[in-house]
């Protein structure tokens, strides 16, 4: 669904092509009375509707949410299995890997491995940047043929049965994305179905959701930041100056539709364009020359303008000023949008073979971490048995006997042929 009704309201209620003097509209010429004054509040309560309705995420139609997990759930209930020891397991698994998750920083891959005779799920939390989109690849390796359940939640209070799904993992595309409209937390709970399991990897990253605004030059061009002063401290920057050779090409940076060409007395030479997708407005100022007319479709990399110094950026070297709207004109930095993160997690330290096997502490007062905020690090015994669950960075994912998890140094563990005995317990926490 797109969104840019929403946006076309406000701007049909409060600017005008001919008279806007400046990217904000409370800054132009209007003149009240009776008339418009019931017509703007008929089309702002029309706004406040459409705004209600709107998602908290961007999601493709192949990667929206599931109910795979669910009618899983219930099936198993309908069988009664969940009266069985490793029926109960499995439900309490799911609801633990949503409320007790591993913390993790993006960019983030684990190689991993789930039993198949012993029910088992993981969550992990990660923090999603507006701006950003969320790309999660999963790759089942090897294992039980079955599906492997991957869904992606909203971080909120009210415990498992209560967060918001979000996404969910296309197994024709092999992957799963989704875009946050605002910073939030976010829950990726993987599961696979009773008595299935195997090796996977999982790798959860995120990029920029539009393309830089001037050809052949990226973020370290940027010289000038939003929120910086300006006009003697009466005013702030809204948004971030591009600094770039006079005549250099000015790019699309998203899928939409050029709103307006004109002329501003601080912008001069300016170009808008309409994210639809995002409801937003991408404001180009201060170019040399304008190479594109209102209400022309473009795409990302698509040719609008060059780079120069019009407006109030006369004594200044050229350079793009690129700025983003929300309705309403509201300035949001555009940092986020463009700034592109490091997609290569670290490197997998531990030896992946070991992943699976049973293992003792090589080392008397190794700390268990727990990597979920109210946890804390427990000290474990010379001796101690565990499981190794996967392996990411410089750290292994283990389980005790008890079925308390944790991550653990990849050096102070050694192989054992003894078998270690996982309690059921084990569903208590993930």
């Amino acid at each position: 669904m797109r969104y840019f009704l929403k946006h076309d309201l406000l701007e049909k209620v409060s600017m005008s092509q001919d008279t806007l003097t400046h990217p904000r509209f409370h800054r132009m010429p209007f003149t009240l009375n009776r008339g418009n004054i019931a017509m703007t509040l008929l089309l702002l309560a029309v706004v406040l509707v459409l705004g209600s309705c709107r998602t908290r995420e961007i999601v493709e139609e192949a990667y929206e949410p599931s109910a795979s997990h669910e009618e899983y759930r219930r099936s198993l209930m309908a069988m009664e299995l969940d009266d069985t020891a490793l029926g109960r397991a499995w439900l309490s698994q799911a609801d633990a890997a949503l409320e007790a998750p591993h913390t993790i920083s993006i960019p983030f891959q684990e190689i991993a491995h789930f039993e198949p005779s012993r029910p088992e799920a993981v969550g992990f939390r990660f923090e999603a940047l507006r701006g950003q989109r969320i790309e999660i690849l999963l790759e089942i390796e090897d294992g039980e043929q079955g599906k492997m359940f991957a869904d992606v939640f909203r971080a909120e209070e009210g415990g498992a049965n209560a967060l918001p799904q979000v996404a969910s993992y296309s197994d024709e595309l092999n992957r799963l994305e989704f875009e946050p409209r605002r910073d939030s937390e976010y829950i990726l709970r993987l599961q696979p179905e009773l008595l299935r399991g195997g090796r996977y990897s999982v790798r959860i990253q995120s990029v920029p959701v539009m393309s830089f605004p001037v050809q052949d030059h990226g973020i370290r061009h940027i010289w000038s930041f939003f929120g910086d002063s300006r006009g003697g401290g009466t005013r702030v920057h809204e948004g971030v100056d591009v600094f770039a050779p006079r005549g250099t090409p000015v790019l699309s940076s998203v899928y939409g539709t050029v709103r307006n060409v004109g002329t501003r007395d601080l912008g001069g030479l300016v170009v808008s364009i309409t994210d639809e997708e995002r409801g937003l407005v991408l404001y180009y100022a201060h170019l040399e020359e304008q190479l594109t007319q209102r209400g022309a479709r473009v795409a990302p990399g698509d040719i609008i303008g060059t780079v120069g110094n019009t407006g109030n950026a006369i004594t200044t070297p050229p350079h793009l000023h690129f700025g983003i709207y929300e309705p309403g004109w509201r300035a949001i930095d555009p940092w986020n949008f463009l700034y592109e993160f490091d997609t290569e997690p670290p490197a997998i330290a531990g030896a992946t073979n070991k992943i699976g096997g049973a293992a003792r502490v090589a080392v008397e007062g190794v700390s268990l971490m727990k990597t979920t905020p109210e946890a804390q690090a427990f000290s474990l015994s010379y001796d101690t048995p565990v499981v190794i669950l996967g392996a990411s960075a410089a750290s292994y994912r283990v389980v005790l006997q008890d079925g308390r998890t944790g991550y653990i140094p990849v050096g102070v563990l050694e192989a054992t042929d003894e078998p270690v005995r996982i309690a059921q317990a084990f569903n208590a926490e993930p």
